[in-house]
């Protein structure tokens, strides 16, 4: 498992250096259709999110030409910001790069932003309000990757700190990422959480303390109780009404046996994975036990390729106060920008053009939310002239299907003896199905449809998988409405 995560991280940093430059990372006519934020004709993901009052701010990682070297075309942070009173975004514009000759001059990526009020931190005799953390590294493979910071007073305008603030220790591995921020005093006294791939195990989350922005001294590790094996996360945030961490992690990457494609690697051909995780999950623990596991992580909520359609979603950025709390906006709904493939592919697609449809040139940036008083989902089956559908979430809007009944409801997440999960599948290109297996059976994986019951209690209702030999359908009558023998796969509230 560590060195096929090793793998994902090198493979991610060698397609951080792909897409098509777009001159500066400007353009004005705003995101691509179907996305929140990015860019047409190249990738855009990784993003950070803040609000005060009306302002959203944003940055995020992108493909553009670097100021600091036009002949180099990389990795760049991004900005925009929103007026939520006028509803105008700003165009995307390159706001920090790679600086030729230092341990950041090969990649620049993974911004995560803080304010707070930090006192003469390059020693120019400057106060800055504005943190920015992110992960550069000097070497081509994308390995050794170090934390670095730069300062500013307007979130546009950045200075750099020259040194990295956490080091990578590792000649070999992937190095140290993903920064989360919190500040603590509302000053300078930053908690840096990162994720440190310094070599086996390639997933280990730390908590790091500052007084000043810049020199951190580690103060534990996160606790992984409650979590499967997962490979990286896209940020946290703290509840500062209800003492909680809310995190949003990847879920694992679709192999080859799902999506039937092979994949170019740097080492050459093989058998691997799609570009991009299929999934991002929201998690949430007690502040207490983040260090100590005295409490798990609870599952809230899986965003995925059933619920949004798109092939990838993955590094999602949390909606944050200016000091990393989530109260803020939609609170206490949570509100997340996850790092997506658009466009979705068609409900025809075939696996190559699934496959085709995650490549990192795609890349942009969603907006999804978690409502914690919607705890479930309806289960609809749907059906065109050629096929059914039955699923919780994304139906292509331009594959002709109409809704045929609401079967059931199926939770976000376990609870109430509802544990057995129910996944959505497709066998070829227009074959979709319903199963209790989260491979799928080798086909196609979208992903969660939601939790229901393995066993029957008064007012649930039963679910059957049924085939007709060439369209799969989900019923309540054994029977399969006349057209054979269901299976049956579980229980749900009507």
């Amino acid at each position: 498992m560590q060195v096929k995560d090793f793998k994902i991280l090198l493979i991610l940093a060698v397609l951080c250096a792909t897409g098509i430059d777009i001159g500066c990372g400007i353009n004005v006519n705003g995101p691509p259709a179907g996305a929140f934020l990015g860019r047409a004709g190249t990738y855009n993901y990784s993003p950070s999110a803040i609000q005060e009052g009306n302002l959203q701010q944003f940055w995020w990682c992108g493909a553009a030409q670097n100021p600091n070297l036009l002949s180099q075309t990389s990795d760049t942070i991004q900005y925009v910001e929103i007026n939520l009173s006028t509803h105008q975004m700003s165009a995307p514009v390159t706001v920090l790069a790679e600086t030729p000759g230092s341990w950041d001059s090969v990649y620049t990526c993974n911004p995560k932003v803080i304010r707070g009020s930090f006192a003469n931190p390059l020693g120019d005799g400057q106060n800055y309000s504005y943190a920015m953390y992110y992960v550069g590294t000097a070497s081509s493979l994308g390995i050794i990757n170090s934390i670095g910071v730069a300062f500013s007073n307007d979130g546009v305008h950045w200075k750099k700190y020259p040194h990295p603030v956490i080091s990578a220790s590792t000649q070999t591995y992937y190095g140290v990422a993903q920064p989360v921020l919190y500040n603590s005093d509302k000053k300078a006294g930053i908690w840096l959480f990162y994720e440190d791939a310094n070599g086996p195990p390639l997933s280990q989350h730390y908590k790091a303390v500052s007084t000043d922005g810049i020199h951190f001294t580690v103060a534990g590790k996160l606790t992984t109780n409650g979590l499967p094996e997962l490979t990286s996360w896209g940020d946290m945030a703290y509840d500062s009404s209800a003492g909680y961490w809310y995190a949003a992690f990847n879920g694992p990457l679709r192999a080859q046996d799902s999506s039937g494609n092979w994949y170019t690697t740097f080492t050459g051909p093989s058998q691997n994975s799609e570009s991009g995780n299929l999934g991002v999950t929201l998690y949430r623990i007690k502040a207490t036990s983040l260090l100590t596991g005295a409490t798990p992580w609870e599952m809230l909520k899986s965003f995925d390729t059933n619920l949004s359609g798109f092939e990838s979603n993955f590094l999602a950025g949390l909606l944050k106060d200016q000091y990393g709390n989530v109260n803020i906006g939609p609170y206490p709904a949570i509100q997340l920008f996850p790092s997506i493939s658009d466009p979705a592919p068609s409900w025809n697609a075939s696996a190559e053009d699934d496959y085709d449809s995650s490549l990192s040139k795609y890349w942009n940036i969603g907006k999804i939310e978690w409502d914690p008083s919607q705890p479930s989902m309806a289960l609809n089956r749907y059906v065109n002239k050629i096929a059914h559908e039955v699923t919780t979430g994304w139906i292509d809007p331009n594959a002709g299907f109409a809704l045929e009944s609401t079967l059931a409801h199926l939770y976000e997440n376990p609870q109430q003896g509802a544990n057995l999960a129910f996944y959505g599948c497709k066998n070829g290109n227009t074959d979709y199905f319903v199963s209790t297996d989260s491979t799928c059976g080798g086909q196609h994986y979208f992903g969660l449809d939601g939790y229901g019951y393995s066993q029957p209690q008064s007012g649930l209702v039963p679910l059957y998988s049924c085939y007709t030999g060439h369209d799969h359908f989900v019923s309540h009558d054994a029977e399969c409405e006349g057209q054979g023998v269901g299976q049956l796969l579980g229980y749900a509230v009507p």
